[in-house]
C-alpha cells in the first residue's frame, strides 16, 4: 500500500488553503473539518494536480492489501465528503473531476508556498514518543527505535511492526510542558467513512463511547453526546462549535469499519486558536475495539495532563468482547438515543444472549425497561423490576459501570420508593463518572420530589451544563422552577426551552401548566394542545401523560365537558394499550373530584406509575395537601 509523500509546503486554490504535514483545511483563512479519508484523497490529488489519479492508486492509498473492502463504495464515499466540504460537484466540478471508470483528477489552479513548519525547531517530545511513520493497516507495535541501533536491529523492530498488528499512531505534536490547559472538552460525531450509510450508528456508538470513556476523568467537563449531535456534518468551524460549547478542546475524527478491521483517526484541537495539539489513526481486529476506546482516552488523558481513574485499566482491558455483542450493542445506544426504546431493548438483549458477561448491554436493557416504565409504554410494576434486575447483574459484572448505577437508583426511586438508597446510588454513579448527566439529571430531580429544592436545582444545572442543548435537561432545568413555585422564573426558562426545541412536546406542556399557576388558563390550554399534537404526529411514544395534563388543564379552566372527554378518550385508549391509573387521576384532580382522584391515586400506587414521585411537590395536587389520605400515601411512599 503506498503512502502520499509529506511536503512542506501550503497548496492554495479558490480560497482554501491546505496543510497537508498538519492535515489542515482552511476556507478564507477559517479552520474547514476535515479528518480521515477525505484527507489523504486531497493530499493525493493535490501532489498529481492535473493528473489523473487511478481509482487503484485510491484503494493502495486507503488500504492495505490485505484488507477486504468494498473499496469502491469507500473511495467514492470519500471523495463525496471532500465535494462537500469543498463545496464541489460532480455535474459541475470546480475542482474534483470525475473521469468515469477510471479515476480522478484535480482541475482548479493552485499555488504553493512554504510551510511556516518547515523553517521552525520541531517542539519537544514526550518521554518515549511514538513513531511518526504512517503505516495504514501494518500490524505495528507501539515502541521507540533508538537512533544508535544498528540496521540489523532496526530491521527486526520493523518485522515486529508487521507482525503484531496492534497500533498505528501518527502524532502531530507531542505534549510539552507549555501545552495550554484544558479543562473541558467536546467530542464531534465521528465521520462514518466506511462508504455504506447503514454502519451510521457504528460510528455514532463509538463517538458515544469514546464520551463515556472521556467522562470519567473528574478534572475534566465533557460535554454529552445528546448536544454535541447537532454538529454532524456542520460547516461551523471549530472555534464557532467551541464557543457554543463552552469548551476549551474539540476532538474530532472518523471511522473506518472493513470486515474484521477497524480504524479510527481522532484530532485534539484547541478551540481558541484552532491548533492541533496531537492526532493519531488506530487500527485493530473487531475483537479490540474497546481496546481502541481506551488507548483513545489514555493518549487524550496525557496530552491534557489528565489523570484516568484506575479502574480504567482494570476492567476495560479486562476481556475482550464479541465482536457481534459489541455490534449490537452499538445498536441499541442508537435507538435509545432516537427514543426507539422497543428497538433498543431488542438489541441489548440480543447482545447479551450473544455474550453472557457483557456489563454494558445490561445496562442497556435497564435502561431500555425503565424507559418504557418511564414514557408508559407498559405499567411500572412489570418495566421497573425488569430494568432493576438487569442492572444488577451489569453490576455484578462490572461495579465500576455508572450507567448501571444509575439505572438501579431510578428503580429503587420509582419503584421501591427507597429514597436513600437511590440516593447512594447516584451517588456513587457520580463518583465513577462526574461527566454522567443522566446521573445529575435524575440525581437533581429526586432531591426536588423530596423537597430539598435548592440542591436539586443545582443539580439539574450541572446536567444542563454537560448537556447544553440536550432537549430532556433543557426542559426539565426549566421545570424543576415550576415544582419549585417559581413560576416566573419556570415561564422565562420554560419559553426559552421551547424557543430551542419547539418540536419538543415536554415544553410546550410544562409552560402550560405553569400558566396554569399564573391564571393563564387560555395560553395555557393554548400550548399543552400544542404538546398533544406534536406528540400525536410524532408517533413515537404514548399520548396519555400530555393528554392527561390537558384534561386537567380543562377541569381548572371551568371547561368541564371537555375534561370529561379528555377521561372518555383516556379510557378508549386504555382498552387497546396501557393508560396510567395516574392520569385518570390527575384529570379528576382538575374537575375537583376529590374522592374519585385518591380512588385513581391509590391504582396508580399499585401500579407503580412513575409520575406519582412528583406528589409531595406538583403544584397540580395543591387541592389535596389537607386531605389525610394525601398524607398516608406520602407516609407509604416513604418521603423524607
Amino acid at each position: 500500500m503506498q503512502q502520499t509523500a509529506r511536503c512542506a509546503r501550503i497548496f492554495r486554490f479558490g480560497p482554501f488553503e491546505f496543510d497537508p504535514d498538519n492535515r489542515e483545511l482552511r476556507k478564507h483563512g477559517l479552520k474547514v473539518r476535515l479528518v480521515g479519508q477525505p484527507t489523504e484523497v486531497l493530499t493525493l490529488l493535490l501532489e498529481r494536480r492535473g493528473e489523473l489519479v487511478r481509482r487503484e492508486e485510491f484503494r493502495q492509498l486507503l488500504w492495505a492489501s490485505d484488507t477486504f473492502v468494498e473499496f469502491e463504495h469507500g473511495v467514492n464515499a470519500a471523495v463525496m465528503r471532500l465535494r462537500e466540504v469543498l463545496g464541489d460537484s460532480a455535474d459541475q466540478p470546480r475542482y474534483v473531476e470525475t473521469l468515469p471508470r477510471q479515476g480522478y483528477r484535480f482541475v482548479a489552479a493552485v499555488e504553493t508556498r512554504e510551510s511556516n513548519a518547515s523553517r521552525i525547531a520541531t517542539p519537544p517530545a514526550r518521554e518515549n514518543p511514538p513513531q511518526p511513520e504512517k503505516i495504514f493497516g501494518a500490524r505495528a507495535k507501539r515502541r521507540t527505535i533508538g537512533w544508535i541501533a544498528g540496521i540489523g536491529l532496526v530491521l527486526v523492530a520493523l518485522s515486529v511492526f508487521l507482525i503484531d498488528w496492534k497500533l498505528f499512531r501518527l502524532p502531530i505534536r507531542s505534549g510539552s510542558t507549555n501545552a495550554p490547559s484544558i479543562r473541558s472538552i467536546a467530542v464531534l460525531p465521528l465521520l462514518n467513512m466506511s462508504g455504506d450509510p447503514n454502519q451510521e450508528y457504528f460510528a455514532d456508538g463509538m463517538t458515544d463511547e469514546l464520551v463515556a470513556r472521556l467522562s470519567r476523568i473528574r478534572s475534566l467537563k465533557v460535554i454529552s453526546r445528546t448536544s454535541v449531535m447537532q454538529y454532524k456534518e456542520t460547516r461551523k468551524t471549530i472555534p464557532q462549535i467551541a464557543r457554543e460549547l463552552n469548551v476549551d478542546a474539540v476532538i474530532e475524527g472518523s471511522v473506518v469499519r472493513a470486515g474484521r478491521r477497524i480504524r479510527v483517526t481522532a484530532q485534539l484541537i484547541q478551540a481558541a486558536t484552532d491548533l492541533h495539539l496531537w492526532a493519531q489513526t488506530y487500527e485493530r481486529d473487531v475483537t479490540d475495539v474497546l481496546a481502541i476506546q481506551s488507548d483513545i482516552t489514555e493518549d487524550i488523558a496525557h496530552e491534557i495532563r489528565a489523570t484516568l481513574p484506575a479502574p480504567d485499566a482494570e476492567v476495560v482491558r479486562s476481556r475482550p468482547v464479541s465482536p457481534k455483542a459489541h455490534e449490537l450493542y452499538l445498536q441499541g445506544r442508537y435507538h435509545i438515543l432516537k427514543g426507539e426504546f422497543r428497538k433498543a431493548l431488542e438489541s441489548f438483549s440480543q447482545a447479551v444472549r450473544e455474550d453472557s458477561d457483557y456489563a454494558a448491554a445490561y445496562a442497556g436493557v435497564a435502561d431500555s425497561q425503565n424507559m418504557l416504565g418511564l414514557y408508559e409504554f407498559m405499567a411500572g410494576k412489570d418495566a421497573f423490576p425488569l430494568g432493576q434486575a438487569a442492572a444488577l447483574k451489569a453490576l455484578e459484572l462490572d461495579d465500576t459501570l455508572a450507567e448501571g448505577h444509575t439505572s438501579l437508583a431510578w428503580t429503587k426511586l420509582v419503584h421501591d420508593y427507597d429514597w436513600s438508597g437511590a440516593e447512594r446510588e447516584f451517588r456513587r454513579a457520580l463518583e465513577l463518572n462526574p461527566n454522567y448527566e443522566t446521573a445529575h439529571l435524575w440525581y437533581g430531580l429526586e432531591l426536588v420530589w423530596e423537597g430539598r429544592f435548592d440542591s436539586g436545582v443545582a443539580e439539574v444545572q450541572k446536567a444542563k451544563e454537560l448537556a447544553p442543548f440536550a432537549v430532556r435537561t433543557s426542559t426539565t432545568a426549566a421545570l424543576v422552577f415550576c415544582l419549585t413555585h417559581q413560576y416566573d422564573t419556570a415561564i422565562i426558562r420554560l419559553k426559552e426551552a421551547v424557543e430551542l426545541h419547539p418540536a419538543e412536546p415536554g415544553g410546550h406542556v410544562w409552560l402550560g401548566l405553569t400558566y396554569l399557576k399564573k391564571g393563564m388558563n387560555e395560553q395555557a390550554i393554548a400550548e399543552i394542545q400544542r404538546g398533544v399534537e406534536l406528540l400525536e404526529s410524532a408517533k413515537q411514544r404514548p399520548v396519555n401523560v400530555p393528554l392527561a395534563r390537558l384534561g386537567y388543564a380543562y377541569g381548572v379552566s371551568g371547561k368541564r365537558h371537555e375534561a370529561v372527554m379528555v377521561l372518555e378518550r383516556l379510557r378508549t385508549i386504555s382498552a387497546t394499550s396501557y393508560v396510567s391509573a395516574f392520569s385518570f387521576a390527575v384529570v379528576h384532580v382538575g374537575l375537583g373530584h376529590n374522592d374519585d382522584a385518591f380512588t385513581w391515586l391509590q391504582k396508580a400506587y399499585d401500579e407503580r406509575a412513575p409520575e406519582l414521585v412528583f406528589l409531595k411537590v406538583d403544584p397540580r395536587f395543591d387541592s389535596l395537601r389537607s386531605d389525610t389520605r394525601y398524607q398516608d400515601l406520602l407516609r407509604r411512599m416513604n418521603f423524607p
